[in-house]
């Protein structure tokens, strides 16, 4: 059967136009037709005036979906109210099992996490996913996230899995050396969050993930921002143990996508 699965930035609900609207990145979300959606910069639980529920929770409900969240920072603020913010994902498919594991965070940075989840298909079988969000300043803090997270995921090593998220990082076939990252910080006016030498998606692929979009991909790649399109950082991996599984994957760029955050989400389709 298909699994479609979303990865997505929702930018804490706040869109291009700085107006936070959880019912517009709920739109995006339900006209994907996900039925696994991975979330990073998720505020948990917090509160918002226009709304009777945590946004998390009134996104879940209104899909449809279980939700789980996993804390990276244990507290932070949305709307001037003080709440934990992280990952999480969506589910249309039971939730059996979660954990949060914490990353290596050098002194300076914002902390990371990851979130591990277990859910129950309609097959009866149960698909491991792992959601992180890495630094977005380095690609040393990067690296050394990598090698965190490449132990926890190492357990499931044998069996298909999913590994979702925005990586902050860039991938080499799309890489034309330090000079075209350097320029490509300057053109969003981050000036040298991509100057060094991409190495941590290099990294995941000798420990055999399947990069979906690489693979399948169709259309255009770039995932940020969604105001000038210029990297792809937000990634669909796929195990070794599910390589023969990946039939599509693209950017979701319809819609009200290009307003409701500054990533683009990323849609993969797997026969599982």
């Amino acid at each position: 059967m298909n699994i479609h699965v979303l990865t997505y930035n929702i930018h804490h609900w706040q869109g291009t136009d700085d107006r936070t609207d959880v019912a517009r990145v709920t739109e995006v979300i339900r006209e994907t037709k996900a039925d696994l959606v991975a979330l990073n910069e998720v505020y948990h639980p917090a509160s918002l005036p226009d709304l009777s529920a945590p946004p998390l929770k009134a996104m879940a409900q209104a899909l449809g979906m279980e939700f789980t969240f996993g804390p990276a920072l244990p507290q932070a603020s949305l709307a001037g109210k003080p709440a934990p913010y992280g990952n999480a994902l969506l589910s249309r498919y039971p939730i059996l099992a979660y954990a949060t594991h914490r990353l290596t965070t050098p002194a300076g940075h914002e902390p990371r996490s990851l979130l591990e989840a277990r859910v129950l298909l309609p097959t009866g079988k149960a698909l491991t996913l792992y959601i992180t969000h890495l630094d977005h300043r380095s690609e040393g803090a990067r690296w050394e996230q990598a090698g965190d997270l490449l132990l926890w995921t190492g357990r499931d090593r044998g069996r298909l899995h999913l590994l979702l998220g925005d990586f902050n990082a860039l991938s080499p076939d799309a890489y034309q050396g330090e000079g075209w990252g350097r320029a490509v910080g300057e053109a969003l006016a981050e000036p040298g969050r991509w100057a060094e030498e991409p190495r941590v998606i290099p990294r995941l692929m000798r420990a055999g993930y399947v990069d979906a979009f690489a693979a399948v991909g169709q259309g255009a790649g770039e995932t940020y921002s969604t105001a000038k399109p210029l990297v792809r950082i937000d990634y669909c991996f796929v195990s070794g143990a599910g390589r023969e599984a990946v039939r599509s994957c693209q950017r979701w760029d319809a819609g009200v996508a290009c307003l409701a955050s500054d990533h683009f989400p990323v849609l993969t389709t797997l026969d599982l």
